[in-house]
């Protein structure tokens, strides 16, 4: 079905299609025929026999071109496929991908081929879900979900969850040849869900570049996203390029970190780990240069050694060279940490802060932890310099921690102080840590640049320590509601949130 419309002076169309027009619907989005504007609307029912496919055109910022269900939730893809989006100004929207997998390595692919590519384009308000290729099962042959080229792309309101064999949910890819950098990807208000641990590297829920490309800016962004019971394996988010931001994201009983891989200049804030003493939870790893975390809040994180709720590691090389870029060893190995702000956290109830981890000689540089708060009433917590050369490049400054009654602890930049966290039953804020007095602190200068605190508050006057200002105390953190998260629509998600909210009330 074929319906022209009007838009002022502009013609768009609308087509239409039912589940026994696949073959129809492949050569029309692969045409470039399709012109700003033009809408192609499936209706409701399983689609399969795709095989590899093209969504091939070229909208405009105010007249993309949409690729969409009539009903969102109600058209579903299964069965072996490949998408390949380039062009400009598409939109991917209100589709279930259930039981399908992919032909060529990537189920969904926002490039042709090397230089052609998508930008300016979209997917939202979709479903992923359990799109696994059988013939893969217990092999270590990986396929990922979405792998995003080209530049301003947006992955948004969608659900991910049940991947059981290898490759990443959500791989950003820096062109190879050196021609292209500077993404620009925004990834915001998606529910990653279940992942169950593979036991095995390549299990990536989110990764941004790559080894090779890991020394130049993607620029992308990861906000407002919630991660839940995401274990495919330790590394949640895995950061391997420069000048990213990951903020607002809150990962509830995951155990997998935030890990600055490879690259630098990446900015970690504002996000919310809660583990509920769950075994091998974790937090933020830290690798390389110029990072900046900040205004994260961590509770109930058991993880310890390269897992702990935070490491700082020891480098085996310093910042990769132009001779060393050619070199496999240096760039897939992990380098120096200099240069990096760990200020204003709130760490309660987490088994360890590490610094220093891990094998080489190349100790941490002019790393600042400074204005973190750190309280351990239920668990036995500890602040572990595996190897004392680590100091003094680490410097520790006006930290204020609050340990149990007969805990052993004096640390140099460390302050004990009779705080004391609690943990509401009922009400606002049930489940999580609220400060019951106010921790009355020097506090150390040099971070204008943190303006506000992890629930959106202003850092103004009687500014305290730790991620949450006291006067902000019984205020959400800024994370994402859950209502504006994920496809409203879609039954598996309400499950998710609803075991979460019996625990917890942000």
């Amino acid at each position: 079905l074929h319906i022209v419309l009007f838009s002022g002076m502009l013609q768009a169309s609308d087509y239409a299609f039912g589940p026994e027009h696949v073959v129809q619907i492949k050569q029309l989005l692969g045409s470039n025929e399709l012109r700003p504007g033009d809408r192609v609307v499936l209706e409701d029912g399983t689609y399969t026999g795709w095989e590899q496919f093209d969504f091939y055109a070229h909208g405009t910022s105010g007249l993309p071109v949409t690729f969409k269900a009539r009903n969102p939730g109600k058209v579903v893809f299964s069965g072996a496929m490949g998408l390949r989006l380039y062009g400009e100004h598409l939109l991917l929207d209100g589709f279930v991908f259930r039981e399908a997998w992919a032909v060529r390595g990537n189920l969904i692919d926002f490039r042709k081929e090397a230089g052609i590519c998508a930008y300016y384009s979209r997917i939202t308000n979709c479903v992923i879900d359990n799109c696994n290729d059988p013939a893969k099962e217990g092999s270590t042959s990986s396929e990922n979900w979405i792998v995003l080229h080209g530049t301003y792309n947006r992955i948004d309101h969608c659900y991910f969850a049940r991947k059981q064999v290898a490759g990443i949910i959500v791989q950003v890819w820096l062109d190879a040849n050196g021609e292209r950098y500077n993404n620009y990807h925004r990834i915001d208000h998606n529910f990653f869900g279940e992942r169950a641990p593979l036991n095995a590297n390549g299990a990536e829920i989110f990764r941004i570049g790559h080894s090779w490309s890991s020394q130049f800016p993607s620029c992308s962004i990861v906000e407002d996203n919630v991660f839940y019971h995401c274990d495919g394996e330790n590394e949640t988010i895995s950061v391997k390029s420069c000048r990213n931001v990951v903020r607002r994201n809150l990962f509830y009983e995951t155990r997998g970190s935030i890990t600055l891989r490879h690259g630098h200049d990446n900015l970690v804030e504002s996000n919310v780990f809660i583990g509920n003493n769950l075994k091998n939870t974790m937090g933020i790893r830290i690798i390389n240069q110029g990072h900046k975390v900040y205004n994260n809040y961590l509770q109930d994180i058991t993880g310890t050694g390269s897992n702990a709720a935070m490491v700082v590691r020891m480098g085996v090389y310093e910042k990769p060279t132009s001779e060393t870029d050619l070199k496999k060893e240096p760039l897939v190995s992990y380098h120096r940490v200099v240069d990096v702000d760990i200020a204003y956290n709130t760490f309660v109830n987490c088994a360890l802060i590490e610094f220093g981890q891990g094998c080489g000689d190349k100790e941490p540089r002019n790393v600042r932890f400074a204005n973190n708060l750190i309280s351990s009433s239920d668990v036995e917590s500890n602040i572990t310099v595996s190897n004392p050369a680590v100091f003094p490049g680490i410097k520790c400054f006006n930290n204020y921690v609050s340990f149990r009654e007969g805990t052993d602890f004096s640390m140099e930049g460390f302050t004990r102080m009779p705080f004391v966290f609690e943990k509401p039953a009922t009400g606002a804020s049930r489940g999580i840590y609220r400060l019951r007095n106010e921790v009355r602190a020097e506090l150390a200068g040099g971070f204008d640049y943190i303006s506000m605190d992890a629930t959106g508050s202003p850092r103004t006057d009687n500014v305290t320590p730790g991620a949450v200002q006291f006067s902000s105390q019984g205020k959400r953190f800024n994370i994402v509601r859950f209502d504006d998260c994920g496809p409203g629509w879609y039954e598996p998600l309400k499950k998710d949130f609803e075991d979460i909210t019996q625990k917890t009330t942000f």
